[in-house]
């Protein structure tokens, strides 16, 4: 018999983890489960791990209920990483010098080791430049710790608002971009862009449009009345979340590239 990889996104917020488990199966889709555990106050303070040991405790439980076959995604806060863009140098280099290339850049531009640093890029060939994230090697690792503690199988760590854009090929025309929000911010991502805006600079997706320069019809907002992210499964079994949308990116996560 064979067994079927839950692949489980894990989205970790300010006072709980929230997670998703799916199957891929030849008609889409299928959900197998959901979590949402609380956290007590103090243990994530603005995107950070502040007491790790709690938050071993608080998901030794839940990682227990996962089967041996499973792959983990979770998410990176937005809010703890940089991106930059970086004009390419004038001469042709192989990847394993663009990768070199990159850290020096970078490590120049923020004022810090190149070893401190965790970073990804994309390159863009029109503008002959490279779209760089980066973000604090000791606070990637932190996760990497966690997740090696409760004994999980990680294959990627995406920041939260970047795994949006794996709803993107599934929204309808006009809409190309994607928009989440919980109490304190947005997270928003198109083909090429993704970020995250504070809630008390957008109060509605129409203010959050303009700040992207784009019409509200262009936005598709996940939320209580809007899109169900769940729409996207091809078989949800109950029980079932009262608030679908807070599930929103941790699905996103589990989605992980539509094509892969």
């Amino acid at each position: 018999m064979a067994f079927k990889t839950w692949r489980t996104g894990v989205h970790i917020q300010q006072d709980s983890v929230l997670a998703v488990s799916i199957t891929q199966e030849r008609t889409g889709w299928y959900l197998r489960r959901w979590w949402q555990i609380p956290l007590a106050a103090g243990i994530i303070r603005d995107g950070q791990i502040i007491h790790p040991q709690q938050l071993v405790a608080s998901l030794s439980e839940w990682s227990q209920t996962l089967p041996h076959y499973h792959r983990i995604f979770m998410a990176f806060p937005a809010a703890r990483t940089l991106q930059k863009t970086l004009p390419a140098p004038a001469l042709t280099l192989r990847d394993s010098e663009q990768a070199s290339w990159i850290a020096s850049a970078m490590s120049r531009e923020l004022e810090m080791a190149p070893d401190a640093l965790c970073f990804d890029y994309v390159q863009d060939t029109f503008s002959r430049s490279f779209h760089v994230t980066a973000a604090q090697n000791k606070e990637v690792a932190a996760l990497l710790t966690l997740a090696e503690t409760l004994r999980l199988h990680v294959a990627a760590i995406t920041p939260d608002a970047a795994a949006l854009a794996n709803f993107l090929p599934l929204l309808d025309p006009p809409a190309h971009c994607m928009a989440w929000r919980d109490g304190q911010h947005w997270l928003w991502a198109m083909r090429h862009q993704w970020g995250r805006k504070r809630a008390d600079e957008a109060k509605n997706v129409a203010e959050l449009a303009a700040l992207l320069a784009l019409s509200p019809d262009d936005i598709a907002l996940f939320a209580v009345g809007e899109h169900d992210p769940l729409s996207v499964l091809a078989r949800c079994q109950p029980p079932l979340p009262q608030y679908s949308a807070d599930f929103t990116v941790a699905l996103a996560l589990a989605m992980g590239e539509l094509h892969d």
